[in-house]
């Protein structure tokens, strides 16, 4: 017999607070073709994404708004890293200009950092000018101890890179310690088919899966891949192996409008420059100078991507993943509407900046 299982209580109450959104007409969220690729409906119609009532805690009370004017001596920024969508390559970008982040390397026992019960910035490579701070706020166990450390309230970490955005922002900042959430997004479809090929060869990642290299990727999407819509499940704190509904991801549609400043895998440079914008971080510089061109110079992003063959929109392969995750999808056309909204909004903070 089928069980069911109830979501979780802060979702509940969100749910609660949306209910007489859903005689709104969905259509005017987004659509996407039958390939999964790029089909705006109209998107001046989104009324009901302007209430902050429903904002999950984490997100309304821990986090800044987009609209507020970003206070860096007052702010900690908070990346939200989903794997294979440039979040790699964001942290090569930012230890290349000296920032302070929080990284698994921080906990390595080979450093010495990794029991003590006081915040250290250390550099972990000799010859190398990037530093990080002694917790790791990947795992739950990690945050944590950061969390019991004082982590943000410290001032150490310029930025955090967690990947449970939910977890990492509730026990690591609060209303008096607030953060400033950035992240990078890829197509649904395009990332996963990354991770796909990447893992079969990636012997270092502790996710390697060796096993995937003899299976089609059509095979593993069918059988094997068991991420479904996992963006709207995190930003909505929808379980793993639960199924996401349309309210929530509202609620996360919701959540990226208000909190996040958000930057495309597709287009990086941009992404960079806002983020930069943000953080307040001095381009005039001339470390920070060569760091944008050592990863954006002649045109062509440096970066530590994984040449695989592409997945067409419209394969059977493409078709299975995009039916399995119909809702990021949904969310990824919202979040190119941000992004192209958001400009205007950063480049007032930098004018702001300037003055």
């Amino acid at each position: 017999m089928a069980t069911y299982s109830w979501p979780s209580k802060p979702l509940v109450y969100t749910l609660i607070g949306l209910a007489f959104w859903t005689f709104l007409d969905l259509q005017a969220v987004s659509k996407y073709s039958d390939n999964g690729r790029r089909t705006l409906a109209t998107t001046t119609n989104i009324s009901y994404l302007k209430s902050e009532s429903t904002l999950l805690p984490w997100a309304h009370y821990n986090l800044r708004s987009v609209k507020e004017r970003p206070d860096p001596s007052s702010e900690t920024a908070l990346f939200w890293h989903i794997p294979k969508s440039g979040g790699t390559t964001a942290k090569q970008i930012y230890q290349c200009m000296g920032k302070a982040l929080t990284i698994r390397i921080g906990v390595d026992p080979r450093y010495g950092h990794d029991q003590s019960d006081e915040l250290v910035v250390f550099k972990p490579i000799e010859g190398k000018d990037w530093k990080t701070v002694n917790v790791d706020t990947v795992s739950e166990k990690g945050i944590l101890r950061a969390e019991e450390m004082g982590l943000v309230a410290s001032g150490k970490a310029d930025i955090i890179f967690a990947m449970d955005v939910n977890f990492a922002s509730s026990h690591l900042f609060d209303r008096l310690n607030k953060g400033r959430i950035l992240s990078i997004f890829r197509h649904p479809v395009d990332r996963l088919a990354s991770k796909f090929y990447y893992l079969q060869s990636a012997t270092w990642e502790r996710t390697y899966r060796p096993e995937w290299a003899d299976m089609s990727i059509l095979e593993w999407a069918e059988k094997h891949n068991e991420e479904s819509n996992v963006m709207v499940k995190k930003l909505a704190g929808v379980k793993f192996h639960d199924t996401a509904t349309e309210a929530a991801l509202r609620v996360a549609m919701r959540t990226l409008e208000k909190r996040f400043v958000v930057g495309l895998t597709d287009n990086m440079k941009e992404s960079i420059r806002r983020f930069n914008i943000v953080m307040n971080i001095d381009l005039t510089s001339n470390r920070n100078q060569n760091c944008m061109r050592k990863f954006f110079g002649h045109g062509t992003l440096k970066t530590n991507s994984n040449p695989h063959p592409k997945l067409e929109p419209g394969s059977p392969a493409w078709d299975v993943l995009a039916r399995d995750n119909a809702l990021d999808i949904q969310l990824y056309e919202y979040i190119l509407v941000l992004f192209d909204q958001q400009g205007e909004v950063i480049d007032s903070y930098a004018r702001g900046i300037s003055q």
